[in-house]
């Protein structure tokens, strides 16, 4: 018997957030029983296209709705559905606008319709955006059969108070292959340290994710000019690119930041490479999950991240610390500087209990998508 099949929608095949949980799954399951496609819109460099095409899966590239308008996005999405199906479930994992995908897969007769939100949203007001979010809710509550979230707080920026209160939204928690994420090794330190023009008794903290606005990459920078100013031996490691690093590497020469500030740009080793970090620094405006916080845990590596970060990234190692971004860029160096003296790394099995424990061990989640899924 052939494997069902599930669309997949997200923004990108770019290395990112959302993109490696899904990769994460898609790793993870029985594919002889369920295979995976996916809509990719027209963002970043396609990080994860070969691989899907390995393991048997197709992308289909579209345009951003705000390019097509919202008939024709979805008029393009029915037509996918109906040319490659059938599919046993679409899962869209583009907060408010699953409601038009979950509205394109019940015309093409698709039975499960998921929507799946991972960000919070509620700081952006515009007008436009709120109108545009305000119709994607109702076409997610009018068509989607199933409601799903990384936190409550994407639960609640997406879908609303009303449908958190009334039980209608399944959180599932993001996964990661904890195998994977083991200690340091002395030769993986000494390459990144060459990387990072960092001496033996350097600290070298890492941010890892996409260089976008609502990740507040800037505000690094400003950590790295405090903590020189303060006599700090720090040195600051971007793992990530995104639409923002040209204007963070200028900003970088103009600060005079060349010796202390590296961008290492898109990383697939990040199992290996995060160990290496000293402290991962996570000063985003918001984040509706933060797997990067996820893997330092599971690294060992000690986490400062903003208030931003929901409390469901804290895997209860005492690994995770919260500094809101009004303290500043020189409490934030010296909070830094006072974590990585003190911070104790678990050893791996309590680590990977921990996290397992949590449900973000992508070998507990693999049954799961079949039940999601309505494959018996």
């Amino acid at each position: 018997m052939a494997a069902q099949r599930v669309l997949h929608v997200i923004s990108s095949t770019m290395r990112a957030g959302v993109t490696i949980m899904v990769m994460n799954m898609y790793r993870s399951v029985d594919r002889e029983r369920l295979q995976f496609d996916f809509i990719a819109h027209d963002l970043g460099d396609d990080d994860f296209g070969p691989e899907i095409e390995a393991l048997g899966g197709r992308v289909f590239r579209l345009p951003f709705m705000s390019r097509v308008g919202m008939s024709g996005y979805v008029r393009m999405v029915r037509e996918i559905l109906q040319k490659n199906g059938p599919y046993a479930a679409v899962h869209a994992h583009t907060e408010y606008q699953a409601g038009f995908v979950a509205l394109a897969a019940h015309q093409a007769g698709v039975p499960v319709r998921i929507c799946h939100a991972h960000a919070d949203t509620r700081y952006v007001r515009t007008p436009l955006f709120l109108l545009k979010k305000m119709l994607g809710r109702a076409l997610i509550d009018r068509y989607a059969t199933q409601r799903c979230a990384a936190s409550t707080s994407a639960a609640l920026s997406t879908f609303g108070a009303r449908a958190v209160k009334a039980g209608q939204v399944l959180i599932v928690p993001n996964r990661i292959d904890v195998s994977a994420f083991g200690d340091r090794t002395p030769e993986s330190r000494a390459k990144l340290s060459t990387a990072c023009n960092a001496g033996p008794d350097s600290r070298i903290l890492g941010c890892a994710g996409r260089l976008s606005a609502e990740k507040n990459p800037g505000f690094v920078l400003d950590i790295a000019a405090a903590a020189e100013q303060a006599g700090l031996d720090m040195r600051f490691a971007f793992a990530g690119t995104g639409s923002m690093l040209e204007s963070l590497t200028e900003r970088r020469s103009r600060m005079g930041l060349e010796d202390t500030v590296f961008f290492l740009g898109s990383r697939d080793d990040i199992p290996s490479l995060m160990p290496c970090f000293d402290l991962l620094l996570v000063p985003s405006y918001t984040e509706g999950f933060c797997l990067a916080a996820l893997e330092a845990q599971a690294a060992g590596t000690p986490v400062l991240a903003s208030k931003g970060v929901p409390p469901e990234a804290d895997m209860g190692l005492g690994l995770f610390y919260t500094l809101p971004l009004s303290a500043g860029a020189d409490a934030w160096a010296q909070k830094a500087a006072d974590i990585m003296e003190t911070a104790a790394r678990p050893d791996i099995e309590t680590r990977r209990q921990a996290i397992r424990t949590r449900g973000h061990d992508t070998g507990a989640g693999a049954n799961g998508l079949l039940q999601l899924y309505g494959i018996s």
